[in-house]
């Protein structure tokens, strides 16, 4: 696009010379492009879910994806000058069933250590988090953004524990709506490789949440695939039924720019 210059009398050497190079230095932070990053991502999550009263549910990894129904995770970045706006999102949907030992506590000596009981349990998962960023530091290597946002978080679970004496079934959903504020940037060792990075903490609906992920990417033309490690806690302030939740797992993904 044609710069505007204001009219300069020719002899005015040392002044042309000046605008230009101001005019060069102006045009410089525009000089980067718009660009956006879709992400899918799956997530090898162990879920550990601590109920009302300290009883702990703990679902290993190799159990959430052997037991996942339904799965969807994605993200989406657009950097536009030194902001960025994003979209996380992700829905998971685990199902088990099956003969378990129960561990029981006994005020009679002689009593059991634990006893058989029927387990069916299902929890569903949703989670979307919209967020702005603005640019904190830059150099040739590192890119750190600060961020602020909302993170909307819906816990369903059913839990049926069938034993001799009857059975007891537990029921609760719990709708989370948390502020958010962070870091998210990236450290490049070459224009290949980087090592991308995201923490923040959100309060709100939670007593408090967390989530921290970090990674190794490799990147070739507009493509990428990235292997890490997310973690993610929310200890809930008024439910029914659920006193903190951890996921935490490796993630592998697949990111275009555009």
């Amino acid at each position: 696009m044609p710069l505007a210059t204001s009219r300069i009398p020719a002899s005015t050497t040392t002044c042309m010379l000046g605008g230009t190079v101001l005019c060069l230095a102006l045009a410089t932070p525009q000089a980067q492009a718009d660009e956006t990053t879709a992400s899918l991502y799956l997530w090898g999550t162990d879920v550990d879910q601590t109920l009302e009263g300290g009883t702990r549910l703990e679902t290993s990894r190799q159990t959430v994806m052997e037991n996942l129904e339904f799965g969807l995770m994605g993200t989406l970045v657009h950097r536009r000058g030194p902001w960025l706006y994003g979209f996380d999102g992700l829905y998971a949907d685990i199902g088990k069933d099956g003969d378990v030992d129960v561990p029981v506590e006994s005020e009679e000596p002689d009593g059991p250590d634990a006893i058989e009981a029927a387990l069916d349990f299902t929890t569903r998962t949703t989670m979307a988090h919209a967020f702005v960023g603005h640019e904190w530091y830059r150099d040739a290597n590192w890119s750190v953004y600060g961020t602020g946002g909302i993170r909307y978080t819906r816990f369903d679970t059913d839990l049926t524990v069938e034993t001799d004496d009857g059975a007891r079934r537990f029921d609760t959903e719990d709708n989370l709506t948390d502020a958010t504020f962070g870091l998210r940037g990236h450290y490049s060792f070459t224009p290949r490789w980087s090592t991308p990075f995201i923490v923040d903490v959100g309060t709100g609906s939670t007593e408090i949440s967390l989530q921290a992920f970090t990674a190794a990417e490799y990147a070739w033309g507009a493509s990428s695939v990235t292997a890490g490690y997310r973690y993610m806690k929310w200890r809930l302030d008024d439910s029914d039924f659920l006193e903190e939740v951890i996921y935490e797992g490796p993630v592998v993904a697949y990111s275009y720019r555009f």
